[in-house]
């Protein structure tokens, strides 16, 4: 097809389109190996935080059924936010950069900047929920690692907040607390040790600790007693001390796409150029304390 100023914008558009997505795709996504993602029906979802039961009572033959209530609790709210970026593409640029700008590499590569730039703040916002869990505010008044969870059906609390800095030590000790984790009622739930998460700096002690058959850092017979976990590490998290455990079996962090993204262009109005642009809507959190459990280090 010959360029002309009518049609440069079609011609661009699913060759930067196709550049976006393809590199969107080689960048691979970190986020979604830990959290849970999910589409939303509407911009703001709401979910309810059941109470427990407790344990079953004893009864005798012929006696009516043990009867309980269960407690409304907390609610979490999810929220989807707007996220868009975009690049103008002028006329001049294409005629004099005919290969160029048709390859994609017009204006420093736009279309793969664009992608890359997405890939970062939907990891960015992911990781934020750790890098922030120590200080935030959730759904029960604490923040997401604490030790005094307050529980809706019982007069006890749960701790999720590990301590100290990844060590083979301090490993055990956080695996231990994740599984004393118990439901509203005060009832353990069999929370077991999936995961490992770790920032970039702490990959290699991680490493050392999970694939050592010995104690790592020790000149002991002591074998290493790590049930099996698996280790991610999250380039975003921010500070080089924290770490993480994460359940196998409890849906806690949680992605949320309202509108995942897409490519599109538009004209720019009195202007013979061209606008192409990135759009998404999307928010991320927890709907559940347990099943994780965090260490800000040393």
């Amino acid at each position: 097809m010959t360029l002309t100023r009518s049609n440069f914008g079609s011609l661009l558009l699913p060759v930067h389109s196709k550049i976006f997505f393809d590199y969107l795709e080689e960048l691979g996504e970190q986020y979604s190996r830990i959290f849970k993602v999910e589409d939303m029906d509407r911009a703001s979802v709401t979910e309810k935080i059941l109470g427990g039961f407790g344990l079953w009572d004893e009864n005798t033959e012929g006696n009516t059924v043990n009867e309980d209530t269960m407690s409304e609790g907390d609610e979490v709210t999810f929220t989807a936010a707007r996220y868009d970026k975009g690049y103008s593409v002028t006329w001049e640029l294409v005629k004099d950069d005919y290969r160029g700008v048709l390859s994609g590499l017009g204006k420093n590569g736009s279309a793969r900047t664009l992608a890359k730039g997405l890939n970062a703040t939907v990891e960015t916002l992911a990781a934020s929920i750790l890098n922030n869990g120590f200080s935030n505010t959730g759904y029960d008044g604490k923040a997401l690692f604490a030790n005094d969870h307050r529980l809706t059906d019982s007069a006890s609390d749960c701790s999720n907040l590990a301590t100290g800095a990844l060590s083979y030590a301090n490993l055990k000790l956080a695996l231990t607390l994740m599984r004393q984790t118990v439901d509203e009622a005060g009832i353990q739930i069999k929370c077991i040790p999936g995961k490992l998460i770790v920032p970039n700096e702490l990959e290699f002690t991680a490493k050392e600790i999970l694939n050592s058959q010995r104690v790592a850092g020790e000149l002991s017979n002591t074998e290493t007693q790590t049930p099996g976990l698996q280790l991610e590490v999250m380039d975003y998290l921010t500070d080089s001390d924290a770490w993480f455990i994460q359940a196998k079996n409890t849906e806690n962090l949680v992605f949320k796409w309202r509108e995942k993204p897409w490519f599109d262009m538009q004209f720019i109005p009195r202007k013979v150029d061209k606008f192409f642009f990135g759009f998404a809507r999307m928010t991320c959190g927890y709907r559940n304390w347990r099943g994780i459990c965090g260490s800000s280090g040393a």
